[in-house]
């Protein structure tokens, strides 16, 4: 279904999406290569993938202006258990991660940053392959492009996977796995 939707998007539809671990005062930001699954992900949500320059599947470290530079549409950030995940019921800590992304002067002029285009997901639930990659990859579809999976509900695709295939007793609705859950 994602492709079926995201197919027919021209390239310069297409959104350029950040994807990486952030934290604040931290001088360089983390890009996996190509092949790397975060990549992979994003380019099944129908974004290009702001590190297909970098070869491999390794994370790289890059300055703030290399980001900068390339000004992408959508920023998710890659957070630790510390404050995004199935046990995180106080999003205060990861929007005051995004915020300060938000909030940096010298991303001012970066469209993520302008739109105000910057989520959180968590590395251990969201981003590790299988079934937890597909969910992840669902919330991107969701982030980037709204308007093509109104009709989708990713947060009960979500619970329907931790219900029925890793039997938690948990609400995905009462736990920050991603931040702010997209709009269903």
């Amino acid at each position: 279904m994602l492709r079926e939707r995201t197919d027919t998007l021209s390239e310069a539809e297409k959104k350029l999406v950040y994807i990486g671990s952030y934290r604040p005062g931290r001088t360089s930001f983390q890009v996996p290569g190509r092949d790397n699954y975060r990549a992979v992900m994003v380019r099944a949500a129908g974004g290009k993938y702001i590190g297909d320059e970098i070869s491999g599947s390794s994370i790289v470290n890059v300055d703030p202006e290399w980001v900068i530079t390339r000004n992408p549409d959508v920023m998710i950030l890659s957070g630790s258990n510390q404050f995004i995940g199935y046990d995180i019921t106080d999003p205060s800590e990861v929007t005051a991660v995004i915020e300060d992304l938000l909030n940096r002067v010298d991303f001012a002029e970066v469209k993520a940053v302008k739109n105000k285009d910057a989520y959180m997901v968590s590395h251990a639930y969201i981003l590790c392959g299988g079934a937890s990659g597909l969910i992840g990859t669902i919330y991107y579809a969701k982030w980037l492009y709204p308007e093509l999976f109104e009709d989708m509900d990713a947060q009960e695709m979500h619970q329907e996977f931790v219900t029925r295939f890793q039997h938690l007793d948990l609400n995905v609705k009462d736990v920050i796995c991603v931040y702010p859950p997209p709009k269903s």
